[in-house]
This record gives structure tokens, C-alpha cells and sequence, in this order.
């Protein structure tokens, strides 16, 4: 009661509203980036989940990893594998078919602050160090036997005698690799 007869309250009247125009626009661009990043995550748990789902469903059936049928595939002097993977692509850019280069989805990542212009995803403006684009990458693989390039053919690296440690159990297990 005694402010109100000093008449303190009447000099700070309207400090609530500025502080709400001052603090209001970082508040938006708080949420903004929350908003995208959450969505980037999103994205990407669920497509870690599919590419998981579709692994498995690809491999049903089969405890011999890495499947035959993908060796062929490999090239530039691969010679050692012991993983089978799969990744989740948007498109394959390049050679048509399985040989292609796998370019991930992208997301634009919408702020108050900055203006994309005419930049796309697959275009992002010269010269310009930030850009407004996210691209969500995912890849699951599972290890599996040891296989190496004999000639035209994968073979098995199995330990053949007691003193040749058994290949599964070296650093070079789980690999792909040109040696």
C-alpha cells in the first residue's frame, strides 16, 4: 500500500509490455529451433527404424552374413568383408542401378533470422558459409563371417590349423577393407 502512495507503480507502467516486444522475438526463435531440430531427430529415429526393419527383412532366413548376392556389387579394390549393410537413400545420383552415389533427405531448417533466397536443397548459393538445409544420413549393418577376394571368388577365412588364430576374433573382424 505505501508504493501506491509514493506513486512508484505509476512510473513503471508499460514495463511489462517492453520487456514482452523485447524478449518476444527470441522467444519465437527459440521455439523455431527447437521445432526444427526436434523434427531432424524425429526424422531420423524413424528412418533408423525402418532401415532396421528392412535389414531384417531383406536377411530373413539367412545366418550367412555378408550375403553373396551384395559382394558383387563391391568395387575399388575391396578384397576383405565382414559386414552386411544397408543405408536409406532419397534418390541414387550417377550410374543408374545399384552403382549409383546414395544422397541422403533433406530438410530446411526454417529460422526467423535467416533468408534462404533461391537456394535449394540440391543448390545451396556460392560462396555462402551457412545454409538453411539439414540432411539426415542413416546406415545399419550388422557384422557377419570373414570373407576375402580369392581370385573371382569370396572365401572364407576360417582358422585351417590350432596355431592360426581365428580371424573373427582379430581387429580386422567387422571391416571392409582393401587389405
Amino acid at each position: 500500500m505505501a508504493a501506491k502512495k509514493n506513486g512508484k507503480l505509476r512510473e513503471e507502467k508499460g514495463q511489462a509490455i517492453f520487456e514482452l516486444l523485447v524478449f518476444l522475438p527470441i522467444l519465437i526463435f527459440l521455439y523455431t529451433v527447437i521445432f526444427n531440430v526436434g523434427n531432424a531427430i524425429n526424422v531420423s529415429i524413424n528412418q533408423q527404424k525402418t532401415v532396421r526393419r528392412y535389414f531384417y527383412f531383406l536377411m530373413k532366413g539367412n545366418s550367412y552374413l555378408p550375403y553373396q548376392g551384395e559382394l558383387s556389387g563391391y568395387a575399388g579394390g575391396v578384397t576383405r568383408v565382414s559386414a552386411s549393410m544397408i543405408g536409406f537413400a532419397d534418390r541414387l545420383e550417377g550410374a543408374s542401378g545399384a552403382g549409383g552415389t546414395p544422397v541422403a533427405p533433406c530438410f530446411r531448417f526454417n529460422s526467423i533470422f535467416s533468408d534462404s533466397g533461391d537456394e535449394s536443397c540440391d543448390e545451396p548459393v556460392e560462396g555462402e558459409r551457412q545454409t538453411s538445409y539439414i540432411r539426415v544420413m542413416t546406415v545399419y549393418g550388422v557384422c557377419g563371417e570373414n570373407l576375402s577376394l580369392q581370385g573371382d571368388r569370396w572365401v572364407s577365412e576360417y582358422a585351417q590349423t590350432p596355431d592360426n588364430q581365428d580371424p573373427r576374433s582379430t581387429n580386422r573382424a567387422c571391416t571392409i577393407s582393401d587389405q
